[in-house]
């Protein structure tokens, strides 16, 4: 979740609203911009407004979200395998009955007690991407997708920041976006073998959504197999809940690759992050670099003060960021690969970080209060700190192999030959899983081991996002 404001210098149309939401670093801003899917013309399907009786999209049209769209009520909305859907036209909202008009679109809400059932297959993922041509597809093209439950959350239920509450006309729109609740195995559906690209809209120059986030969900919820590309924001946000997720893939996204916070209790295991030089970064209030691999909070301020602290628990993680650090004074743009902070708790294992100039950071009471060797079995290499304090609490007992070498290939032991495991836009063309697959065949370290290979290299991952067609059948 993003606390503070940040800045936007690429030249996007963006929508305003005088409401805080997801946010952070204060007064930060992106340094850069890079920009599958359309144009897409011929046979289509504008949806508009609430989802409020049960719904079913399935392949053969393009699906263009209009505005913000509300599955609510209780509906059920259901997305079969090869389905396209993408951002349609701008939709005028007010932040409050008196509040300018500002416009959205490409955004989908499914709210609390109504449900998804987006479950592609490795051969036909379901995909939300960016309605442009090829050579100008831009972080933040689509808007996002939130997922809003009735798991508990360290706040009181709440309503989700940033998404208006009145039409243009200054009418409400009826809809309830709170989350949170006392269900922590609550079920808000299924999200399976999906594609979101270029996801990351700004509701505000401050404010905006991340590819997927899940707020308040449940551990009922099945989340598996989903790939984040190119957002402007974070890849995947967890707003406490107790939801569960496996194979994730988070690929070139301006921000946090995985954001966990407001008393978030789930387990996540074999999870990707894949930073590209060529794509927007996100900077804090100083300009230096502000984009993490994993940021973990308990709250959003520094109080430190909640004790229902947020607690996830990772395992086969691979967090690369640079094939090398940048020369003649070049900042490298990356902050750390893991940032561990605000009093939040962890549990790491069996995850390899790499490229990135702080390695772990421990900070804002997380360093003297986490549980103690909460992070072990883990391969961490840094440009500059490999663990930031070294004597933090979490660290106690803890059995890590570290690595401050310039080459950081050599260390990770991950890339078939002489590949490398670093992605960037110059070779995403050839980018392949054998890029990420461990040298020594039966390594446990990382997300792509010999149990989970065949997971991941069935052909619903794609590294080509700039490039790609999709045609929806």
């Amino acid at each position: 979740m993003k606390r503070s404001a940040k800045r936007a210098l690429a030249i996007i149309a963006i929508a305003v609203f005088a409401v805080t939401g997801c946010k952070k670093g204060s007064n930060g801003n992106f340094d850069r911009s890079n920009g599958a899917g359309g144009p897409f013309t011929g046979a289509d399907s504008v949806i508009t407004g609430n989802i409020s009786v049960s719904r079913t999209l399935t392949p053969g049209k393009v699906y263009k979200l209009n505005g913000i769209i509300f599955v609510t009520g209780g509906a059920k909305l259901t997305i079969k395998p090869g389905t396209l859907l993408t951002t349609g036209t701008l939709v005028g909202y007010r932040a409050s009955p008196t509040s300018s008009i500002q416009s959205v679109a490409g955004v989908l809400v499914v709210t609390k007690g109504s449900s998804i059932d987006a479950v592609g297959t490795a051969s036909r993922p379901i995909t939300f991407t960016s309605p442009k041509a090829a050579g100008s597809r831009q972080a933040g093209d689509f808007g996002g997708i939130i997922v809003l439950g009735k798991s508990p959350i360290n706040q009181a239920p709440r309503a989700f920041e940033g998404l208006p509450l009145y039409n243009s006309d200054g009418d409400p729109l009826g809809v309830d976006i709170n989350y949170g609740g006392t269900e922590s195995a609550d079920n808000s559906g299924r999200i399976q073998y999906v594609r979101i690209d270029y996801p990351g809209f700004l509701l505000t120059p401050d404010v905006g959504i991340s590819g997927l986030t899940l707020a308040g969900v449940g551990s009922g919820t099945t989340i598996d197999h989903i790939e984040v590309t190119y957002s402007r924001l974070d890849g995947f946000s967890f707003f406490g809940g107790t939801v569960n997720a496996s194979y994730l893939i988070s690929l070139a996204n301006a921000d946090d690759d995985f954001d966990f916070t407001y008393g978030y209790k789930g387990t996540i295991q074999y999870a990707i992050c894949l930073k590209d030089p060529s794509s927007i970064h996100s900077l804090n209030s100083s300009g230096g670099p502000d984009s993490n691999g994993i940021e973990s909070d308990t709250e959003g301020n520094d109080q430190n003060t909640n004790p229902d602290r947020t607690h996830p628990v990772c395992s086969n993680f691979t967090l690369l960021g640079y094939a090398a650090s940048p020369i003649n004074g070049s900042p490298l743009r990356l902050a750390a690969g893991a940032r561990w902070r605000r009093n939040t708790d962890l549990s790491m294992t069996n995850s390899i970080i790499a490229g990135y100039s702080t390695g772990v950071e421990f900070f804002t009471g997380t360093a003297t209060s986490a549980t103690s060797g909460g992070f072990t079995g883990n391969a961490v290499h840094a440009y500059n700190i490999v663990f930031s304090p070294a004597n933090s609490i979490s660290l106690s007992g803890s059995t890590n192999t570290t690595s401050t070498e310039a080459n950081p290939s050599l260390f990770v032991g991950i890339g078939l030959g002489s590949l490398s495991p670093f992605y960037s836009t110059v070779n995403s063309s050839s980018f392949t899983f054998n890029n990420l697959r461990p040298k020594v065949a039966t390594t446990t370290l990382g997300a792509i081991t010999s149990a989970s290979l065949p997971q991941w290299n069935s052909g619903w991952v794609s590294f080509v996002p700039q490039t790609r067609v999709d045609s929806g059948l």
